[in-house]
């Protein structure tokens, strides 16, 4: 993730305008990057470089990289929306984990690998413990509440179905936006100790799909799995192999700490007597597993869940 490298190997592209390479028909080919995506200036000049570093995935003129680009994409889904799930839980307002959209915009400049992991460890230091959490009314800790009824659509819309740069900053607004016009509506406005039947279906949409692309994956890859997603020791050059291999170390580092996270979750609500030894050593046994069988979107989405039932049984 050496990013003064993968800016300088950008720079040509973003300062010429257009993203130039030679596709496997042995021809030249020539995208002009567009001057006016956003129709906000800030943002076009902030994403220019990085259009031209996905370039190497959204064009395809490595097919390494747009094969792992495309499942590591639609794996972003299901932590989109729990990120933001934990945001509407009463007992983390105004702790770091109320604020996902900021770290999730700064991971889009630093690559997520670097950004998430320090937001997981903020939500572990400044977070309510498991022991805290029992002691909490069940309608403040939980993580299922009306205003976050429409998150799981906003992430399909803008993120599973566009999967573009501003996806975190656009989800982030929505979610926002959505909960607000819930409140007009009649109804409770606070949290429920369980998910509703249309929480479950949401979440579940998300997971099947990250399920889906991952056996697509698995089966239709023309190389081993561990070549897709294992980043190169040494030094790279060029744009291809450097971009290919920042993709790499992003997912590896990002769903690495993820279920790490989910790990000291579990630790957690062993000590806190919310869960058996047993308990603690299936669910932690099951992330591996789950990880080849699933994938790790849907890996890290399944498990979450049991968290939450387990918090909310307490």
């Amino acid at each position: 993730m050496n990013l003064e490298q993968i800016v300088a190997t950008a720079r040509p592209s973003a300062e010429s305008g257009f993203i130039e390479w030679v596709g496997g028909d042995n021809k030249n080919h020539k995208v002009a990057i567009l001057d006016d995506f956003h129709s906000v200036d800030f943002l076009d000049r902030l994403w220019r470089g990085g259009t031209a570093t996905f370039s190497v995935s959204s064009f395809g003129y490595d097919s390494i990289a747009a094969w792992q680009n495309f499942h590591f994409l639609v794996d972003l889904g299901p932590l989109y929306a729990i990120w933001l799930m934990e945001s509407h839980r009463a007992v983390n307002a105004w702790s770091p984990a109320y604020i996902p959209t900021v770290f999730t915009l700064i991971s889009q400049l630093t690559g997520a690998a670097i950004t998430m992991p320090i937001f997981y460890f903020l939500c572990i230091v400044f977070s309510p413990s498991a022991s805290e959490l029992a002691r909490t009314p069940s309608l403040h800790r939980s993580a299922w509440s009306r205003g976050n009824l429409l998150l799981i659509p906003l992430v399909l819309m803008l993120h599973t179905a566009e999967a573009w740069q501003s996806t975190p900053l656009l989800t982030g607004i929505g979610n926002v936006l959505a909960g607000q016009a819930l409140k007009l509506f009649p109804g409770r406005r606070i949290g429920s100790p369980s998910p509703s039947i249309a929480h479950k279906a949401m979440l579940a949409v998300l997971a099947l799909i990250s399920t889906v692309v991952w056996v697509y994956t698995v089966l239709c890859f023309p190389h081993s799995i561990a070549f897709l997603f294992t980043a190169a020791p040494d030094p790279q050059d060029g744009l291809v192999l450097r971009s290919r291999k920042a993709f790499q170390a992003d997912e590896i580092g990002l769903f690495a700490s993820s279920l790490l996270w989910l790990v000291y979750s579990f630790v957690d609500l062993y000590f806190a007597g919310m869960i058996s030894l047993s308990g603690l050593l299936y669910n932690i046994v099951c992330l591996p597993i789950g990880t080849l069988v699933l994938g790790p979107g849907s890996t890290f989405a399944v498990s979450w869940y049991m968290r939450e039932l387990m918090l909310g049984s307490a």
